[in-house]
């Protein structure tokens, strides 16, 4: 997920952000924050399990590549082509 999708997931845009940013530094912020839950955010509703799997260098290289310019991790290009690939 790209900053602009996260964004759009919580109805805000760069400028507001940096806005907040600046009253939460000046101490001028009247906003709050709300409950925060320790670690990574879940992915998926259901278990997640690790698959592992050999393939050539180049490949993940290019993997690296692809990913890095759709501003994606390496993990979230994967789990994203393989849904593309399946069936809904």
């Amino acid at each position: 997920m790209n900053r602009e999708e996260i964004n759009r997931m919580f109805g805000v845009t760069d400028q507001q952000l940096d806005s907040m940013a600046e009253e939460y530094e000046n101490g001028t912020w009247k906003g709050h924050v709300g409950l925060v839950k320790p670690g990574r955010p879940r992915v998926f509703d259901e278990e997640l399990e690790t698959i592992s799997f050999r393939i050539p260098k180049s490949r993940v290289e290019e993997i690296d590549r692809s990913a890095k310019a759709r501003g994606e991790s390496r993990s979230q290009f994967l789990r994203r082509t393989i849904d593309q690939a399946l069936p809904v």
